[in-house]
Protein backbone atom coordinates (compact mmCIF):
# COMPACT_ATOMS: atom_id res chain seq x y z
CA UNK A 1 0.00 0.00 0.00
CA UNK A 2 1.58 3.32 -0.80
CA UNK A 3 0.11 6.68 -0.19
CA UNK A 4 1.16 10.13 1.20
CA UNK A 5 1.89 11.02 4.94
CA UNK A 6 1.24 14.31 6.72
CA UNK A 7 3.29 15.43 9.41
CA UNK A 8 0.98 16.95 11.51
CA UNK A 9 2.90 17.84 15.00
CA UNK A 10 6.85 18.57 15.58
CA UNK A 11 7.97 19.10 18.95
CA UNK A 12 12.13 19.88 19.34
CA UNK A 13 13.91 17.45 21.45
CA UNK A 14 17.49 17.50 22.70
CA UNK A 15 20.00 18.29 20.63
CA UNK A 16 19.21 18.30 17.00
CA UNK A 17 15.90 15.67 17.39
CA UNK A 18 12.88 16.28 16.39
CA UNK A 19 9.34 14.55 17.73
CA UNK A 20 6.94 13.86 14.83
CA UNK A 21 3.68 12.83 14.46
CA UNK A 22 2.41 11.53 11.33
CA UNK A 23 -1.17 11.11 9.43
CA UNK A 24 -1.06 7.27 10.14
CA UNK A 25 -0.95 7.73 14.01
CA UNK A 26 2.99 7.19 14.35
CA UNK A 27 5.43 9.29 16.35
CA UNK A 28 8.69 9.32 14.93
CA UNK A 29 12.22 11.23 16.90
CA UNK A 30 14.50 11.89 14.49
CA UNK A 31 17.76 13.05 14.35
CA UNK A 32 18.13 16.46 12.12
CA UNK A 33 21.76 16.84 12.91
CA UNK A 34 23.08 14.74 10.22
CA UNK A 35 20.55 16.22 7.33
CA UNK A 36 21.37 19.77 8.83
CA UNK A 37 24.98 19.09 9.24
CA UNK A 38 26.47 20.32 5.43
CA UNK A 39 24.50 22.35 2.38
CA UNK A 40 24.18 25.91 2.50
CA UNK A 41 20.61 26.20 2.65
CA UNK A 42 21.04 24.52 6.10
CA UNK A 43 23.33 26.90 7.50
CA UNK A 44 21.22 29.19 9.25
CA UNK A 45 19.78 26.31 11.35
CA UNK A 46 22.92 24.46 12.08
CA UNK A 47 24.35 27.35 12.94
CA UNK A 48 21.21 29.53 14.82
CA UNK A 49 19.45 27.26 17.24
CA UNK A 50 17.00 29.86 17.55
CA UNK A 51 16.20 29.37 13.96
CA UNK A 52 16.41 25.37 14.23
CA UNK A 53 13.53 26.12 17.22
CA UNK A 54 11.53 27.70 14.92
CA UNK A 55 10.47 24.50 12.82
CA UNK A 56 7.02 24.21 12.15
CA UNK A 57 4.23 22.01 10.40
CA UNK A 58 3.21 23.51 7.23
CA UNK A 59 -0.44 22.90 6.96
CA UNK A 60 -0.55 23.05 3.17
CA UNK A 61 2.45 20.73 2.70
CA UNK A 62 2.43 18.44 5.22
CA UNK A 63 5.47 18.35 6.13
CA UNK A 64 8.08 20.42 8.44
CA UNK A 65 10.06 23.89 7.46
CA UNK A 66 11.96 26.36 8.59
CA UNK A 67 11.70 29.99 8.15
CA UNK A 68 13.10 30.84 4.87
CA UNK A 69 11.01 27.46 3.22
CA UNK A 70 13.79 24.93 3.94
CA UNK A 71 11.26 21.68 4.37
CA UNK A 72 12.05 18.27 4.13
CA UNK A 73 10.43 15.30 2.92
CA UNK A 74 7.65 13.07 5.09
CA UNK A 75 8.51 9.83 3.48
CA UNK A 76 11.87 10.27 4.16
CA UNK A 77 11.67 11.73 7.96
CA UNK A 78 9.77 8.56 8.02
CA UNK A 79 11.95 6.18 6.68
CA UNK A 80 10.56 5.54 3.63
CA UNK A 81 13.18 7.02 1.23
CA UNK A 82 16.64 7.73 2.11
CA UNK A 83 17.78 11.92 1.88
CA UNK A 84 18.75 12.73 -1.29
CA UNK A 85 21.86 13.89 0.15
CA UNK A 86 22.65 10.17 0.63
CA UNK A 87 23.41 11.41 4.20
CA UNK A 88 21.55 8.44 6.88
CA UNK A 89 20.08 9.76 10.14
CA UNK A 90 18.64 8.14 12.84
CA UNK A 91 15.34 7.48 13.99
CA UNK A 92 13.42 5.94 16.34
CA UNK A 93 9.99 4.97 16.61
CA UNK A 94 7.55 6.18 19.62
CA UNK A 95 4.57 4.77 18.67
CA UNK A 96 3.82 2.85 15.27
CA UNK A 97 1.44 3.91 12.70
CA UNK A 98 -2.67 2.55 13.91
CA UNK A 99 -2.71 -0.77 12.87
CA UNK A 100 0.89 -1.60 12.48
CA UNK A 101 2.21 -4.82 14.06
CA UNK A 102 3.80 -3.78 17.78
Amino acid sequence: MSYYLDITDVKILAGNWLRLWFSDGAIIDVDAGPIIATGEVFEPIRSDRAVFEAVAVNPESGTIEWPGEVDLCPDVLYGRGEPASGKRFERRVVRPAAGAPA
